[in-house]
């Protein structure tokens, strides 16, 4: 007797859960790069920040009381 040969082909959707883990992975660096942009992270990071140093040369840093 000759064997029947039966094939199934069983189609699984992935449901959508590939989107909702990349959307997922989108807003966490998203949120990420706001607080190290806010921290100011990136201005020592890169090295852009101005940097400014006030000398008065007319207010002593010590005083000195004669009598």
């Amino acid at each position: 007797m000759a064997e029947r040969i039966i094939e199934e082909h069983v189609v699984h959707d992935g449901g959508g859960g590939g989107a909702l883990t990349a959307l997922a992975v989108i807003l966490f660096l998203i949120v990420l790069m706001l607080v190290l942009y806010f921290s100011g992270a990136f201005g020592r990071m890169f090295g852009n920040q101005k940097k400014e140093i006030d000398i008065n040369i007319n207010k002593p840093g010590v005083v000195l009381q004669l009598r």
